[in-house]
C-alpha cells in the first residue's frame, strides 16, 4: 500500500513512504547465528533497494539496470560481511549519479519516523527541529528564520507550524512594512511544516510543483494548510493567520547551507511580486525524494522527481540569489544588505 506523503530531506524526500517488510520476518544483518541466512537478508535488501529504484527512480529509462544489478551482486558475493548489504546499496547509488539519494540507517530512520516501538526516549523538540526566531529590525522590517525539521511526527510538525505563524502574528503590527525570511540554515527535512508555517508570507494558492513524466502536482498554501495536489500534509491548529492589509516587499536569505526541503520553501517565494533574494546559492539539492522502509527498518530516501517555483519553471541546481553576497565569520553582511535595502525602499 502507497501513502503519497512529500518530505525533504537534507538530501530531501518526496511523495511516498512505502514499506518492503510485507508480512515477512525483520531482516537482521547483525543476526550472525547463521552465515548463510545472514547473507540470504543481505542479498534480500539488495534485492528490495532495487524493486524500488526500478520502479522509481526520476531516471530509471537512463540506467543499465541488468549491468548494474549484476555488478552489485557479485560485489555482495566477494564482501566479507553480509553488513556489506548497505555499503553495496550505497555504491549503486553512486553508480545512479543522484548525489540527492541515500540510504538512512534503522535508527535514524525510527527517529525521523517517530517509530515509538523502536526508540528507547522520544527526542527532545530540538533534535527535531531547527531554532524559530523572529525579532524587529530597523525602519519597520521583520525578521524571521525557517527551521529545518528532521520527522514526520504529528505532533512536532504541529508545534512547528504553529510557532512559526505565532512568530510572524507577533511581529505582523502596522509598523511592519517589509520581511526579511532567512533559510540560510535550513538543511532540509520535511518541508510540509515549514510550508504551513510560513504560508501567511507566501500567500494564498499555488506555491510550487513536483513535476515527473509531463505530471505537474501542485503545492499549495490554503488557510493555515500546506497541501500537495488535493491531500493537506500539514496544518496549523486553528485558522491560519492573515496578514494585515498593504503591499510588503520580502528579502529571503540563502546560503550554502540552504538545502532539500531548505530549498522547497526558497523556491515557494520565487515568482511572487516583491520577492527578492539575498545571500548564496543555495545546495542546489532541488529534485524531490520519495522515502522506502526496507526490510530492516533502513530506508532509502530515492530522487523521483524534479522541482518548479510558482511559475512552473522547472529549477535545475542550485538556486541563484538575486544579489551575491558572501557570509563572513564576523558580522552578517548579508542580512544587513538585505536591511538596507529594504530601508531605502521604504523611503
Amino acid at each position: 500500500m502507497r501513502s503519497l506523503i512529500v518530505v525533504l530531506f537534507t538530501k530531501l524526500v518526496f511523495i511516498s513512504t512505502t514499506s518492503a517488510a510485507g508480512n515477512h520476518k525483520q531482516t537482521n544483518l547483525n543476526d550472525t547465528s547463521g552465515s548463510e541466512d545472514c547473507m540470504k537478508n543481505a542479498y534480500r535488501l539488495l534485492d528490495e533497494a532495487f524493486l524500488f529504484m526500478q520502479k522509481h527512480y526520476y531516471r530509471k529509462d537512463l540506467i543499465q539496470w541488468d549491468t548494474l544489478i549484476a555488478t552489485a551482486r557479485q560485489r555482495l558475493c566477494y564482501s566479507n560481511s553480509c553488513e556489506d548489504a548497505y555499503e553495496t546499496i550505497t555504491w549503486c547509488i553512486h553508480q545512479l549519479n543522484e548525489p540527492h539519494s541515500f540510504l538512512m540507517s534503522a535508527s535514524k530512520a525510527a527517529i525521523y519516523n517517530a517509530d515509538t516501538c523502536f526508540l528507547k526516549q522520544k527526542p527532545s523538540i530540538t533534535e527535531l527541529a531547527g531554532e524559530i526566531k523572529g525579532e524587529m529590525l530597523d525602519a519597520g522590517v521583520a525578521y524571521i528564520t525557517v527551521p529545518w525539521v528532521s520527522t514526520t511526527d504529528s505532533m512536532a510538525c504541529l508545534w512547528v507550524a504553529d510557532s512559526i505563524q505565532q512568530v510572524i502574528a507577533r511581529l505582523d503590527n502596522r509598523s511592519v512594512k517589509n520581511w526579511i525570511i532567512d533559510l540560510r540554515k535550513n538543511t532540509g527535512g520535511n518541508c510540509w511544516p515549514m510550508l504551513a508555517g510560513i504560508g501567511p508570507l507566501l500567500g494564498e494558492g499555488v506555491c510550487g510543483y513536483f513535476v515527473n513524466d509531463g505530471e505537474r502536482i501542485p503545492i499549495t498554501y490554503s488557510n493555515g494548510a500546506a497541501m500537495q495536489g488535493k491531500h493537506i500534509r500539514c496544518r496549523v491548529s486553528s485558522s491560519g493567520y492573515q496578514l494585515r492589509q498593504g503591499r510588503k516587499n520580502i528579502i529571503v536569505l540563502t546560503g550554502r547551507r540552504t538545502s532539500s526541503s531548505g530549498e522547497i520553501i526558497a523556491l515557494a517565494f520565487k515568482g511572487k511580486e516583491g520577492v527578492y533574494f539575498y545571500g548564496e546559492p543555495t545546495a542546489g539539492y532541488t529534485t524531490a525524494n520519495a522515502t522506502y522502509t526496507l526490510s530492516d527498518n533502513s530506508m532509502l530516501v530515492l530522487t523521483v522527481c524534479r522541482e518548479a517555483d510558482r511559475t512552473g519553471r522547472i529549477c535545475d541546481g542550485r538556486i541563484m540569489p538575486d544579489e551575491i553576497i558572501a557570509n563572513e565569520l564576523h558580522g552578517d553582511p548579508v542580512r544587513d544588505a538585505a536591511l538596507m535595502y529594504l530601508v531605502t525602499v521604504n523611503k
